[in-house]
């Protein structure tokens, strides 16, 4: 992974966009979304700029190398290849993160693909290589995804203090299994039935070390998902440490008992296989293999 997602904070950042095209008036109806303070420069704009000049400020002037110092991000979307290249080079030597538009190479940092649903915001991205697929992955994601994921996210956040931390998890597992991705009238009492259900009946998700994780079942990847911790037999293979939560305890050994409502996956090699299995006696057990659940 040669870019790595992540989000920033753009309050109080200062964005200086350089072009007046229609790629410069996208690239300006992206950020424009965010909190940023954008400067455009060009000396002309076009159609669809001129008629959105609110929430950035227009330099009307060809780009001059002073103009890069105390801004925070560059975008260069001209149709000069070279102008494109020289402002990638000086927005580097100030410190700023830089977009070059169809330059992946030119680029310190890369605009993803976006499916908004604030506070939830999905990005996608190609490094730069399949924006068609990249595209199209929006557009099905775009489909799924409902508008009601913003109030509900937006609820979710503000209820969070309600629930004890050492139960936050397990109580918002129980209401989305409940709620789903809704929000309705019906809401806050799905989180306060969440909150006085009792922890379920915990399991271990048992598999051996030599599958191959591209054959498991789809359910399986689904319940490694919910587990709490990962107990394995000398080295974890890295496919499944994947698979799982990144949260989730991680143990080289076998602990002696599982806790009230605990999911574990177990991680076995096949030498240690059946004697793990004899001492999860007493536990609900499901076995995984390639192509297989039981």
């Amino acid at each position: 992974m040669r870019y790595f997602p992540l989000f920033f904070d753009t309050k109080a950042k200062r964005l200086l966009i350089v072009g007046g095209g229609e790629v410069a008036a996208r690239k300006l109806a992206l950020w424009r979304r965010t909190e940023m303070t954008i400067t455009l420069v060009s000396p002309q704009l076009c159609a669809e700029l001129r008629s959105q000049q609110d929430g950035f400020h227009w330099v009307s002037r060809h780009f001059d190398d002073d103009l890069i110092p105390g801004f925070d991000g560059v975008i260069a979307a001209t149709d000069d290849e070279g102008l494109n290249r020289r402002i990638s080079v000086l927005a580097k030597e100030q410190g700023a993160w830089v977009n070059v538009v169809d330059d992946p190479g030119a680029c310190t940092v890369i605009t993803p693909a976006i499916v908004d649903r604030s506070p939830v915001v999905v990005a996608i991205g190609s490094e730069g290589g399949a924006p068609v697929l990249v595209k199209e992955l929006r557009r099905r994601l775009e489909s799924l995804l409902p508008s009601s994921l913003s109030p509900l996210a937006r609820f979710m956040s503000e209820a969070r203090y309600r629930i004890p931390l050492a139960n936050r998890r397990r109580v918002w597992e129980r209401f989305l299994g409940s709620n789903g991705l809704a929000y309705d009238q019906q809401t806050e009492t799905r989180l306060e039935q969440a909150m006085e259900q009792q922890a379920g009946t915990g399991w271990a998700l048992l598999l051996s070390a030599e599958v191959d994780s591209e054959l498991l079942p789809l359910k399986a990847a689904m319940l490694m998902q919910e587990c709490d911790a990962l107990w394995f037999d000398g080295v974890l293979p890295g496919r499944l440490d994947e698979l799982c939560r990144r949260d989730a305890q991680r143990l080289a050994c076998l602990p002696a008992a599982l806790e009230p409502g605990q999911k574990v996956l177990v991680v076995a090699s096949s030498e240690r296989y059946q004697d793990w299995q004899r001492q999860l006696s007493g536990v609900r057990v499901i076995e995984v293999g390639a192509g297989w659940l039981a």
